[in-house]
C-alpha cells in the first residue's frame, strides 16, 4: 500500500482563512477508512479528528478529501492520518508508515489572504461557445478581404470567407436560444491570416472583422443578453510581419526589439530559421519574457481591452510555453482592473502547474476530450477504463478548480467530433449528454450543435452551415443546456461515479436535496443495469426522468449487487434501468428535508 500526501498546495490549501481542504491518495483497491487527527501545536491538549470520506477511485488509487473548519484563522496546524484496513489500523505521518502515533507530523503553518484560491463565481458550471470569427457569419460584406470566397466553399489554410464581428452580433439570438453563458472567440486582432494567430497589431481589430467600436458593441450586446465575452490572447509569439519583428529583420542587432526574441544569428532569415518560433512555424517568432519591455507590453494589452471593450477575460494561447512568472504578474494586473475577469490557459496536457491559484483560473481540458473521444466516438475503451481516466483527471485538480474546467469535445485545432464518430449522430448525442451533465464548463465548438463534420485544419474550420442545420440535433442541445439551468445539481453539484460495466457508465450529481443520475449505454445492444442510488429510497419525495417525464421506482439494494469498485459509497437503493442501444437516461430525485 502506498499513501500519497505532502504538506504542499496540491494536498492542503485554504478555502477561507478559517477553513482548509485536505487531500489524500491511497494506492490500494481494498476499502480503507481514513481519519485525520489534527491540533494547533501551541494547544497540544486540544486534539480533533475528522473522517475523510473516499470521494472516488481509478484503476490504481482511491481519493480521500474533506474540509476542516476552525474557530479562528487556521495556523500552526499539525496532523497525521489513521487508516483502518481489514488487517488492522496503522498511521501515516511525515515519516511514513507507523504502527503507533507518528513521531513526525505534517504541518500547515498559516494562511495569507492572497494565498486563498479564488475563481470567478460566474464561470462555475457556465456553458461556453467557441467561434472562429472568419467562418461564423458574414454580417458586413463591405469589409471582406479581396480574395473572399463564396460562403460554403471548401476551406483552405489561406482563403477567406468574410466572417466578422457584425455577423456574430447578427447571430447572437442563436447563442441565446442555445443557452450560452460565455462567448469565446479565436483572435480578432490585426493579422494577415484567416486564423489571426500571427498578430501584427494587438491594439487594433483586424479590418476584415470590423473596428474597435464593433467589438465594444458586441460585448455590450452580449452583456445585455446575460453572456460574457472572452478574447484570445496570443502572447507567446507574435506575427512575422509585426512592426517589432520587422524592425529586427531590417536593423539586425541594432534594433531596439532585438532582445524581444530568441535570435540565433544576424541577419534574420526565415529559411533556414535563425530564430525560435512556436512549433517551428517561421511566421510566428517566439517572444522572450526575460525582457522587461515584452512583459510591460503585454500587461498593457491585457489591461487595454478590458478597459476599452469591457471584455470578461482572456484565453491564453500556448500558455504552458510562457514564463510562469509572467502569468503571475499578468494575473495580478488583470484582476486589479477587473477582479471577476477569467483567465483560461491553453494546454494539451495535465494543467496543474498553471492552476495553483497564482496564474490561471482554468485550463482547456484536453484530457477530458481524449477520454470522451476514445469511449464515445471511437469505442476503443470500455466503461471501466473510461471511468478510471475521468476520475484520474478530476482528482488531479483541486475541488476549487473542478467547477471551472473547460470541457470541450472539439475545437479549431481538432477533427470535428461527428467525424470522429464516423458520422454516427447517436454517438455524438451520447457524448453531448455526458459533457452537458458533467461537472465543469461544457463548451460547444460552433457548428457541432447543428451536425457539422470535418477533418482537422482546415476542414474543422468550415463556414457555419446556416442553411442546412439539423433542427432535431439543435433542439437536443437546447434541451441539454436548459437542463443545466433548471437543475442546480447539474450546474453546481458534486460528482460521483456510481457504475461502470461493459459499455454502460453512470454517475450522480448532488446539490442540496437534489440528485441527478445520468446513465449511458454506449453500445449497439440493449442492456439491463442496476444503478446504485446515493440516498435511501424512503427519503425520496420525487423521482422522475427529465427526458421522458416517467417516474422511476427505486428498489432496496442487496449487498451482492455491488459492482466493480464502488463499495466506496454507502448505497441504500437502486434503479433498474432497461437501456436500448445507444440510449441514455437522466433521472432527478429530491429528498425529504431533514429536521434538526
Amino acid at each position: 500500500m502506498i499513501v500519497i500526501h505532502e504538506s504542499t498546495r496540491e494536498f492542503i490549501f485554504a478555502i477561507k482563512r478559517d477553513r482548509l481542504h485536505i487531500r489524500l491518495q491511497i494506492c490500494n483497491k481494498l476499502p480503507i477508512k481514513c481519519r485525520i487527527i489534527y491540533w494547533n501545536r501551541f494547544q497540544p491538549d486540544m486534539v480533533f479528528n475528522a473522517v475523510m470520506p473516499c470521494v472516488g477511485a481509478d484503476a490504481s488509487r482511491r481519493y480521500y478529501e474533506c474540509d476542516l473548519d476552525f474557530p479562528e484563522t487556521a495556523q500552526y496546524i499539525q496532523y497525521y492520518f489513521e487508516l483502518e484496513t481489514r488487517e488492522g489500523a496503522f498511521f501515516w505521518g511525515r515519516g511514513g508508515y507507523e504502527t503507533s502515533k507518528p513521531a513526525y507530523f505534517f504541518e500547515y503553518l498559516s494562511t495569507a489572504e492572497l494565498d486563498i484560491i479564488k475563481i470567478p463565481e460566474w464561470a462555475k458550471g457556465a456553458s461556453w461557445y467557441q467561434i472562429f470569427p472568419e467562418r461564423f457569419y458574414n454580417g458586413n460584406p463591405e469589409n471582406d478581404p479581396a480574395n473572399t470566397q463564396p460562403w460554403g466553399a471548401a476551406p483552405t489554410r489561406e482563403n477567406h470567407f468574410g466572417g466578422d464581428l457584425a455577423g456574430i452580433m447578427e447571430k447572437l439570438p442563436h447563442l441565446q436560444e442555445l443557452g450560452i453563458d460565455v462567448l469565446y472567440m479565436t483572435p480578432v486582432f490585426a493579422a494577415p491570416t484567416n486564423h489571426k494567430y500571427d498578430t501584427v497589431d494587438y491594439f487594433s481589430i483586424d479590418p476584415s472583422f470590423g473596428t474597435t467600436q464593433d467589438l465594444i458593441e458586441l460585448v455590450r450586446q452580449c452583456h445585455s443578453r446575460g453572456m460574457k465575452v472572452v478574447l484570445d490572447g496570443v502572447f507567446n509569439h507574435i506575427g512575422y510581419y509585426s512592426p517589432q519583428f520587422q524592425d529586427v529583420v531590417e536593423k539586425g542587432g541594432d534594433s531596439g526589439y532585438a532582445d524581444w526574441f530568441y535570435i540565433k544569428s544576424f541577419p534574420v532569415q526565415p529559411d533556414p530559421l535563425h530564430y525560435e518560433c512556436v512549433g517551428y512555424y517561421k511566421w510566428m517568432p517566439k517572444l522572450r519574457y526575460k525582457t522587461k519591455a515584452v512583459r510591460d507590453f503585454f500587461l498593457c494589452v491585457g489591461r487595454y481591452w478590458i478597459e476599452t471593450a469591457d471584455i470578461d477575460g482572456w484565453r491564453l494561447d500556448v500558455a504552458d510555453e510562457v514564463d510562469f512568472t509572467f502569468w503571475q504578474e499578468f494575473r495580478r494586473e488583470i484582476k486589479s482592473v477587473k477582479p471577476e475577469a477569467f483567465l483560461l490557459a491553453e494546454t494539451w496536457k495535465d494543467g496543474r502547474d498553471l492552476l495553483r491559484g497564482d496564474q490561471m483560473d482554468s485550463v482547456m481540458n484536453y484530457l477530458f476530450r481524449d477520454a470522451v473521444v476514445d469511449f464515445f466516438a471511437k469505442g476503443e475503451i470500455d466503461a471501466i477504463t473510461f471511468e478510471h481516466r475521468i476520475s484520474q483527471m478530476i482528482f488531479g485538480y483541486s475541488h476549487i478548480m473542478r467547477p471551472a474546467l473547460y470541457n470541450a469535445i472539439g475545437s479549431h485545432d481538432t477533427t470535428r467530433f461527428l467525424t470522429m464518430c464516423g458520422g454516427d449522430l447517436r454517438r455524438l448525442r451520447l457524448a453531448a449528454v455526458f459533457q452537458m451533465t458533467f461537472l465543469g464548463m461544457p463548451v460547444l465548438y460552433y457548428g457541432d450543435e447543428i451536425g457539422m463534420d470535418g477533418e482537422n485544419d482546415p476542414d474543422c474550420r468550415k463556414t457555419m452551415d446556416w442553411d442546412n442545420m439539423d433542427e432535431g440535433l439543435l433542439a437536443f442541445f437546447k434541451r441539454l443546456t436548459s437542463l443545466r439551468r433548471e437543475l442546480p445539481s447539474l450546474k453546481s453539484g458534486d460528482y460521483k461515479s456510481i457504475y461502470s460495466n461493459g459499455s454502460i457508465t453512470a454517475f450522480a450529481r448532488q446539490y442540496g436535496l437534489e440528485t441527478t443520475y445520468v446513465v449511458i449505454n454506449n453500445s449497439g445492444e440493449a442492456h439491463t443495469a442496476h444503478i446504485p442510488m446515493l440516498e435511501d429510497a424512503s427519503q425520496i419525495v420525487w423521482q422522475q426522468s427529465v427526458f421522458t417525464g416517467q417516474s422511476i421506482t427505486p428498489e432496496r439494494i442487496d449487498e451482492n449487487m455491488r459492482l466493480h469498485n464502488h463499495d466506496i459509497f454507502d448505497y441504500k437503493a437502486f434503479f433498474k434501468m432497461e437501456l436500448q442501444a445507444f440510449h441514455f437516461e437522466i433521472t432527478t430525485t429530491r429528498r425529504v428535508r431533514s429536521e434538526r
